[in-house]
C-alpha cells in the first residue's frame, strides 16, 4: 500500500540519519505534521467523552473516520481508544473503541482507492462499523422502542459528524491559506465545537455550573457579536442543542441561547459591553420566561462568569473570529430589478424610433410652389386677365410670349427683381400695360423668395426634430446597452478584501468587481472608509488584490477605488487672447472619467471677443456634461451640432470643435474635428498631421459624415498638440511641425508657450495651443492621470 510504504520511507530515512549523524533532524513540516497529529489526538480523546441519550457518544469515532489513514489518522485512533476506555469504562468503552479501530484499518487498507477519498464514503462507512458494532452490543441487551430510536439517531450522527469534521481538519491538513471560510467549513467549525463543548459540559468548576456550559455561553456572545444578528442565532441554537443532547434534557438551553444570541447580535459594530448586557438581560428574560419549567437558575450563574471572561477577551483573536464569521459573497441581488430598468429603456428607444420615423413619413415636401414660372402665372391671373390683348399674347403668340420670359428670368432671379430691360423689346412694347406687370412680376417674385425661405427653414426645423428624436433614442439604446454589462462579483478578491478589512478592525461592507473590459473595482461602505483612502493602506490594497487602485468617489461613510491605469497623460496649455479684446474666444479642457478614458477639448468660437466666448464656453461645457454622463462622442458632438444650429437662427454664430479620446489602459483614442484647425501627432521622429474637412458645429447639421475622425493608437512617449486657427492663420504650418519634431518630452507647457510667441505675426486671432504626452505610470505611483 501507498500510505504503508509511505510510512516505512521515512522511518527508514530517519534511521540512516540517526546513524550518520548521531542526532535526528525534524524540518518545519515534520513539527507541523506532528503538532497536528497532536490535535487529533487530543481532540479525540475530549470527543470520546462527548455522550448523548445518556450512553451514546459516536463523535470519537467520528473523528477517527474524518482523520483518515496517515499519522494524523493514528493519532486521532489512540486519542479516541484512550477516551473511551477512560471516560467510559471498559465494557461501554470497548465497544466504541473496536469501532474506532475497524473505521481506521478499513481507511488504512483502502487508501489507494479514488471512492475512498470521496466526501461522502467515510461518512458512510464510519456510520455503518459503529452502527454494527452498536448492533451487536445492544443485541445482548435485548431491544426496547427507546433503543432502537437512539440507536438510528446515533448511526445519523455519526455521519453528520464525519461529514463535518472533514470539512474543517481536510483543509487544515492540506495547508490551505485562506482564513474566510466556506459555508461548509463555518458548519464544520460549529459543530466540532459543540461536540467538544458537550464533553466539557459534566466539568462543574463549583457545584452544578459547568465548565463547558460556560464555554457554549463565551462562544454564543463573542459569534453574535462579530458575525451579527443571524450569526449569533445560529450559533445560540446550535450550542444550545448540544447542551441539552448533553444534558439530556428538554430544550431549554436552546431557546435561552438562541434567543439571547440573535439579540446580542443587533450589537455588531458597537462597544463590547452592550453586546454582554444584551445578552445577560435577554437570557434572564428567558429563564423568567420559563420559571414553571424549572430551568436550572445555574444558567444565570453561567451566563454572567461567560459575560465577564467576553469583557476580558483581547482585541486580536476577535478581529480573528470576524474574518472566520465573514460571510462569503454572493452575487448581485438586484438583477431583476437591473433587467426590469433595461427592458424599460429599449422599450422607450424603440418608441422614439417609431415616432422619429413616422415623423420623417409625414413631413412631406411642400408642393411645388418655388418654381420661377409661378411668378409669371400668378402675374397673368392678376394682370393680363382682364386685359384686350390677353387672346393674342397667350393663345394666338403664346410661344412668342413663353420665349420672351424665359429669356428675362435669369437676369431677374440673380439680380432679385426684374427690370424693363430684362424683356425683349417685341414684349414689352406690345404689352399695353407693361408697368403694371412689372410691378406684379416684382411682387410676385418677392412672394417666391419670402416661401422659398420660409420651406427651407420649415424642413430644416422638422428635420432637426427627427434628430433630435433619433439621438434620444441612441442614447436610451447606449444606457440599456451599458445595463446590460453587468459587473461581475471577484469572489476571491473579495474574500482577500475582507479578510484585510477584519484583521485591521474596520467596520466595512466591502464588494470588488470587474467590469466588461476585467478592470477591477471596489465598493466599500461604512464608518471606516476613511481610512481605505491613506495612500499607505492604498499601497497594501493594491499589494493584496494585485492591481494597483486608486480614489475615485471618496466619502465620510463610502469610498470606490478603481484599477489605475497604467497610462498617465501630461498636459500642458498655453493661450493668448486677440489684441484689444478682453476674452479669448478659443475655450478648452481636458478631464478623465472614472472608466480610465482622457477626454481633451478645444473650440473655437465665431469671430472674438465675449461673444465667441459665450458660444465657444457653452460647446465645452454641453460637451463636458455629455462625456462625464457617459454618451458617445459622436452621438455628443452631433447633438451639440443640432443644439447649436437651433441656437444659431436667433443668434448666429457657430464654433470649431477639436474632440480627443484616449483609453488610458490601452493608448487607443480617437480624434473627432469639426471645422476645426489641423492637428498633430508626434510618434517618435515622425509627424503627422491630421487635417478634416467638416464644418464647424452649428453649419453642419444633419449632415452625414460631417464628423471627421481618425483613429490613434498612441503609446508612452507620443504626444498630440491641438491648436485653434490663430496659430498659424492661413498660412503654412511647416514651422509648427519642425516644433512639435524637435520636442524632447520635457515640458509640454513650455512648447505650448513657444508656439503661441513663435507665431506669425500678421496673424491677429485668438491663439490657443493644447499639448498632451503621454507617459507610463511608473510602479506604485499613486497620483492622477493627468498633472
Amino acid at each position: 500500500m501507498t500510505a504503508r510504504e509511505s510510512i516505512h520511507g521515512k522511518l527508514n530515512k530517519l534511521r540512516q540519519q540517526s546513524k550518520q549523524t548521531g542526532q535526528i533532524q525534524l524540518s518545519a513540516s515534520a513539527l507541523t505534521l506532528w503538532a497536528e497529529a497532536g490535535i487529533h489526538l487530543l481532540l479525540a480523546a475530549v470527543l470520546a467523552g462527548a455522550v448523548i441519550f445518556e450512553g451514546y457518544s459516536p463523535f470519537g469515532v467520528a473523528l477517527v473516520g474524518a482523520a483518515g489513514s496517515g499519522l494524523c489518522g493514528g493519532a486521532a485512533l489512540l486519542g479516541a481508544c484512550f477516551g473511551y476506555l477512560c471516560q467510559m469504562g471498559f465494557a461501554d468503552g470497548l465497544r466504541y473503541a473496536s469501532a474506532s479501530i475497524l473505521t481506521f484499518a478499513v481507511a488504512f487498507a483502502f487508501y489507494d482507492l479514488k471512492a475512498i477519498r470521496r466526501s461522502w464514503t467515510m461518512p458512510l462507512l464510519t456510520a455503518s462499523i459503529n452502527g454494527a458494532a452498536g448492533f451487536i452490543y445492544l443485541s445482548q441487551q435485548g431491544w426496547k422502542t427507546v433503543d432502537a430510536i437512539y440507536f438510528s439517531l446515533e448511526v445519523c450522527l455519526t455521519a453528520a459528524a464525519v461529514w463535518c469534521y472533514r470539512a474543517v481538519l481536510v483543509p487544515m491538513r492540506v495547508h490551505r491559506e485562506d482564513r474566510l471560510l466556506s459555508p461548509t467549513r463555518r458548519a464544520g467549525l460549529l459543530v466540532l465545537l459543540a461536540t467538544a463543548l458537550m464533553a466539557l459540559v459534566p466539568l462543574y468548576i463549583y457545584k452544578d455550573i459547568s465548565l463547558g456550559r460556560i464555554l457554549a455561553v463565551l462562544a454564543v456572545i463573542t459569534a453574535a457579536w462579530q458575525g451579527g444578528l443571524a450569526t449569533g442565532a445560529i450559533s445560540g441554537v446550535s450550542l444550545g442543542m448540544a447542551m441539552d443532547l448533553a444534558g439530556a434534557g428538554t430544550p431549554m438551553y436552546t431557546m435561552a441561547y438562541g434567543l439571547s444570541g440573535m439579540m446580542a447580535g443587533l450589537c455588531r459594530g458597537k462597544a463590547r459591553l452592550w453586546a454582554a448586557m444584551v445578552y445577560v438581560l435577554v437570557n434572564g428574560g428567558a429563564v423568567l420566561w420559563t420559571w414553571e419549567r424549572e430551568l436550572p437558575l445555574s444558567i444565570l450563574y453561567e451566563v454572567f462568569v461567560a459575560s465577564v471572561a467576553f469583557l476580558l477577551l483581547p482585541q486580536r483573536p476577535m478581529r480573528k473570529l470576524g474574518v472566520w464569521l465573514a460571510p462569503q459573497v454572493a452575487g448581485p441581488v438586484d438583477l431583476r430589478a437591473q433587467a426590469l430598468v433595461q427592458h424599460q429603456l429599449e422599450a422607450t428607444a424603440k418608441a422614439f424610433r417609431t415616432l422619429c420615423d413616422s415623423l420623417r413619413s409625414a413631413f412631406r415636401p411642400p408642393e411645388n410652389d418655388n418654381d420661377v414660372a409661378t411668378v409669371f402665372d400668378r402675374t397673368a391671373s392678376r394682370v393680363c386677365r382682364s386685359c384686350s390683348l390677353r387672346n393674342n399674347c397667350w393663345q394666338q403668340n403664346y410661344t412668342t410670349t413663353f420665349n420672351a420670359l424665359n429669356d428675362a428670368t435669369p437676369a431677374m432671379v440673380e439680380r432679385g427683381r426684374a427690370e424693363g430691360s430684362d424683356f425683349p423689346s417685341h414684349f414689352s412694347h406690345r404689352c399695353i400695360h407693361f408697368s403694371a406687370f412689372l410691378s406684379t412680376v416684382n411682387e410676385e417674385l418677392t412672394a417666391l423668395f419670402y416661401r422659398r425661405q420660409y420651406n427651407a427653414r420649415v424642413k430644416e426645423s422638422r428635420a432637426a426634430v427627427g434628430r433630435q428624436y433619433a439621438q434620444l433614442a441612441d442614447l436610451l439604446g447606449a444606457a440599456s446597452a451599458e445595463l446590460s454589462r453587468e459587473l461581475i462579483p471577484d469572489l476571491l478578491g473579495d474574500r482577500k478584501l475582507r479578510q484585510r478589512v477584519a484583521e485591521l478592525g474596520l467596520d466595512i461592507r466591502t464588494a470588488v468587481y470587474r467590469d466588461s473590459r476585467g478592470l477591477l473595482r471596489v465598493e466599500a461602505e461604512g464608518p471606516g472608509c476613511a481610512a481605505l483612502a491613506r495612500p499607505s493602506r492604498l499601497s497594501d490594497l493594491s499589494d493584496l488584490l494585485g492591481v494597483p487602485l486608486r480614489v475615485d468617489q471618496p466619502g465620510e461613510d463610502s469610498i470606490s477605488l478603481l484599477q489605475q491605469e497604467p497610462l498617465m497623460a501630461l498636459a500642458g496649455v498655453a493661450a493668448q487672447k486677440k489684441s484689444g479684446e478682453t476674452v479669448s474666444g478659443d475655450s478648452g479642457t481636458y478631464f478623465k472619467r472614472s472608466d480610465g478614458k482622457l477626454y481633451v477639448l478645444l473650440c473655437d468660437g465665431m469671430g472674438s471677443g465675449p461673444d465667441a466666448n459665450r458660444e465657444s464656453s457653452l460647446a465645452v461645457r454641453l460637451l463636458e456634461q455629455f462625456l462625464q454622463a457617459g454618451v458617445e462622442p459622436r452621438h455628443a458632438l452631433s447633438t451639440l451640432s443640432s443644439a447649436l444650429a437651433l441656437r444659431g437662427e436667433e443668434t448666429g454664430g457657430f464654433t470649431t470643435v477639436d474632440l480627443l479620446q484616449v483609453d488610458l489602459f490601452s493608448g487607443e483614442g480617437q480624434l473627432f474635428k469639426l471645422g476645426a484647425a489641423p492637428s498633430y501627432v508626434k510618434k517618435g521622429s515622425a509627424v503627422q498631421r491630421l487635417s478634416g474637412t467638416s464644418l464647424p458645429a452649428g453649419l453642419a447639421e444633419g449632415e452625414q459624415g460631417a464628423l471627421d475622425q481618425f483613429t490613434l493608437k498612441l503609446a508612452p512617449g507620443d504626444t498630440v498638440l491641438m491648436v485653434s486657427d490663430g496659430i498659424c492663420g492661413a498660412g503654412e504650418d511647416q514651422w509648427v511641425k519642425d516644433k512639435l519634431a524637435q520636442f524632447d518630452g520635457a515640458s509640454p507647457k513650455d512648447l505650448a508657450r513657444e508656439l503661441i510667441t513663435d507665431s506669425p505675426k500678421e496673424v491677429t486671432d485668438d491663439r490657443t495651443a493644447l499639448v498632451i504626452r503621454i507617459e507610463k505610470r511608473a510602479a506604485g505611483q499613486m497620483k492622477s492621470s493627468l498633472k
